[in-house]
């Protein structure tokens, strides 16, 4: 029969010169001598608190070391081997993977009581586990219902200021700034996602995680801003002051993320707001409607794309860039009409000349036009009551649960009243709730003049642009010819006095009728 080894283990908080460990260490050469054991080593840690992790300590890292070739781990006390029972206990489990025994010399742990010690502790050391978990989530409840920040990295736009046990949010104006402008291009300047992240990458403005870095005082990473970024700071219910958190069963991200509500159904404020609600719901509207899947068509920077039609199978016409000598002979062109396997003779026009017509008729028609803007209704309140069916459905499933003439149901009865009334008032609030046309300031020609390409050709969609272009006459000049080239206008929703859906469902008599009014 081999011989039994073990592995001495001895800690020391302070070094003194009476609390020398030799005496204990000795103590646990005799334990092991009168047990007919071979120590095979000796590890000690000296100005080690017992509460510190197992992987911090040097002596405890040779220990562990040591467990797959040792029989038991032995040291004079148990207080030598930690004073946090988390930490003895994930000792115990490190043994157990190795079948390795902990005791001690002094015959509290030993061989034959072994296995219901390290019961006994292992449940005390569930028990200390549900306690620390308990008490965290208590306070993290606690400090979450009165708006707290409860740590990591702030939203874009805000810093942390306040004591330890009160911090909140507070307005950080580079960045706030930063937001606004955004927004504003987008609601009112006709401007994407696209070519905001390219313009702030032009200007050197730090993208949410380097701006962090910075205040932080840390060395930067040379990231850029990247248009999922920028919609996820703008999309976030954060820019209102909110605290915000995951909904369970969903991927955590600005797109997913509900507004933290309290008892009644509120959203929890932790700082102030970036953007008002109207401008809030706005962003959110621009951005659900010009969202696009994987594979889907993506817009450039032609002026007339999907504005411009083949009249032939009203199809869009695509800008083909060409440049010779540094003159621009770019082309829209149908794509159904070129090559063998075209449907239809070929449709091609000078991209230059049909953009100066249709703009000089475009701002003919609707430039001297106030430009509006659809603000629709806060959709905080639409928000707010689906985190509020949510949770009073989840509450409903745990009461059926619950003794009903217990404490626990009381209370889960009491939030589920006080929630019920807040979905009443929300869905009141949600119903009468109503969009409007709102100035967006200016005249359409002064907005003309201030946008690019890309605004323009939104500018044009969103006043109802259709320009339907017919393939050349076969035999005629190889010149540009306007008759080719037939504008249409729904005109301004504003003008008819609908709403953004109403206006969608208008036919074709309705540009007709506007192309009368307004011909010359």
């Amino acid at each position: 029969m081999s011989q039994s080894t073990c592995v001495i283990y001895d800690r020391l908080s302070r070094l003194f010169a009476e609390e020398a460990p030799d005496h204990r260490i000795a103590a646990c050469k005799a334990y092991a001598a009168q047990r007919g054991w071979k120590v095979v080593h000796i590890a000690t840690d000296t100005n080690v608190s017992g509460a510190s992790r197992l992987e911090d300590r040097p002596g405890m890292r040779e220990v562990l070391s040591w467990l797959p070739r040792a029989d038991y781990v032995l040291a004079a006390k148990l207080d030598r081997y930690a004073r946090s029972v988390l930490e003895f206990q994930r000792l115990l489990d490190a043994a157990k993977s190795t079948s390795t025994t902990v005791i001690t010399a002094d015959g509290v742990v030993s061989p034959e009581n072994a296995s219901i010690i390290i019961n006994v502790l292992a449940a005390f050391a569930e028990y200390e586990r549900d306690m620390i978990r308990a008490r965290i989530t208590d306070s993290k409840k606690h400090f979450r219902a009165r708006g707290n920040h409860l740590g990591g990295l702030t939203p874009y736009g805000y810093a942390v200021s306040g004591p330890v046990n009160n911090k909140r949010w507070v307005i950080d104006e580079s960045a706030a700034s930063i937001l606004r402008e955004c927004a504003d291009k987008l609601i009112n300047h006709g401007a994407s996602l696209t070519g905001l992240t390219r313009e702030l990458n032009e200007r050197e403005v730090l993208p949410p995680a380097e701006h962090a870095r910075q205040r932080a005082g840390r060395k930067l990473r040379g990231g850029k801003w990247h248009s999922t970024s920028l919609r996820d700071v703008l999309y976030s219910a954060a820019v209102r002051g909110w605290l915000v958190q995951s909904v369970p069963g969903t991927k955590r991200g600005a797109l997913t993320n509900q507004p933290v509500l309290d008892a009644e159904g509120h959203p929890v404020s932790a700082g102030p707001e970036i953007l008002s609600a109207e401008t809030w719901s706005a962003v959110r509207a621009m951005l659900d409607g010009k969202a696009k899947g994987r594979g889907s068509e993506r817009t450039g920077k032609a002026l007339l794309l999907h504005v411009a039609l083949c009249s032939e199978c009203n199809g869009p016409m695509y800008r083909q860039r060409r440049a010779v000598n540094g003159k621009d002979y770019s082309t829209y062109v149908c794509r159904a009409g070129v090559g063998k396997r075209g449907i239809h003779r070929p449709n091609v026009i000078i991209a230059r000349n049909v953009e100066e017509l249709v703009t000089a008729d475009y701002l003919r028609r609707f430039g001297s036009f106030e430009l509006m803007r659809w603000a629709e209704p806060d959709g905080s309140a639409v928000l707010q009551l689906s985190e509020v069916s949510q949770q009073i459905e989840r509450l409903a499933g745990n009461l059926a649960q619950l003794d009903p003439n217990g404490s626990a149901a009381r209370a889960v009865i009491g939030q589920l009243t006080a929630l019920e009334k807040r979905q009443a008032e929300l869905q009141a609030e949600a119903q009468h709730a109503e969009g409007r046309w709102v100035s967006a300031g200016g005249t359409i020609v002064d907005e003309w003049q201030r946008r690019d390409d890309e605004g323009r050709r939104n500018l044009l969609a969103d006043l109802g642009a259709r320009v339907v272009i017919s393939p050349a006459t076969p035999g005629a000049p190889k010149r540009f010819d306007p008759k080719r080239v037939a504008p249409g206008y729904e005109g301004p929703a504003w003008r008819r006095e609908l709403n953004p859906a109403e206006a969608a469902l208008v036919d074709i008599a309705r540009e007709e009728e506007l192309s009368e009014q307004f011909a010359v």
